[in-house]
């Protein structure tokens, strides 16, 4: 009988690795999709970030705008409302009226009254009726050191058709003679009342009040300025305090 021929140990065959089925194996570094398809992602965010911050951008850009133009069209007043009563120094007439702008005897001063147009037809007669420099500190209000109060009051009477609704202390400044200006403060004085905050006055109707500056003892003040719309209107009215 003739033997089985011999195998070698290169003709066995080759056992499969543990852990692996038999049959074609896929190829190393690619994996076949197992699962459903992840879902597509969606565009709202997208969407909603567009809608919201779009509009708010515009609206920015158009008031940034109007209050360009509206800083362009500032005009100060000073020549008092001359049916108005008026200071004995104000009272003297003038050779012409080119004159009169030029001359500071006759511009609106303590006293004497500037007619000021405001928005959406508002007008107001606004009359700077007494200084007091210095004036007194509350019984709750103390200057700081160094500095003093010094108190304008106002009457604001309503000329126009349009109701006046706003804080009177808003639109209020002091000037020094080193042309340094100053903001009401919120301190009250012994010679005269506030405003209270907000103030109403129908047509025809007035209100009068003090507003109260904190100034440093060594300033001189030497020119009131209101406005009104918190004075964000046009026009700026001006006194000379002499």
């Amino acid at each position: 009988m003739g033997h089985p021929p011999h195998q070698g140990p290169y003709d066995q065959q080759p056992h499969q690795p543990y852990g692996y089925a038999s049959g074609p194996q896929p190829q190393y570094g690619h994996q076949p999709p197992t699962g459903p398809p992840p879902p597509r992602r969606g565009n709202t965010g997208l969407i909603l970030v567009l809608a919201i911050g779009l509009p708010l951008l515009l609206l920015g850009g158009c008031a940034a705008f109007v209050m360009t133009l509206a800083g362009a069209n500032d005009r100060v007043v000073t020549e008092p409302d001359r049916s108005e009563p008026v200071s004995p120094q104000e009272s003297r007439p003038s050779a012409s009226r080119s004159q009169e702008a030029r001359d500071p005897a006759t511009a609106a001063a303590v006293g004497g009254s500037i007619t000021l147009d405001g928005f959406e037809g508002l007008k107001m007669s606004v009359t700077l009726t007494k200084l007091v420099d210095p004036a007194t500190a509350g019984q709750f209000s103390t200057a700081r050191a160094g500095h003093r109060l010094v108190a304008v009051q106002l009457t604001l009477r309503n000329v126009g058709p349009t109701v006046y609704s706003d804080s009177p202390t808003n639109g209020a400044f002091l000037i020094d003679a080193d042309d340094q200006q100053y903001q009401s403060s919120y301190h009250e004085v012994r010679e005269g009342q506030g405003f209270g905050g907000q103030a109403t006055i129908n047509a025809g109707d007035s209100r009068k009040g003090v507003i109260v500056f904190e100034l440093p003892k060594s300033a001189k003040a030497v020119k009131f300025q209101y406005g009104l719309n918190s004075g964000f209107a046009d026009q700026k009215g001006e006194w000379s305090l002499g």
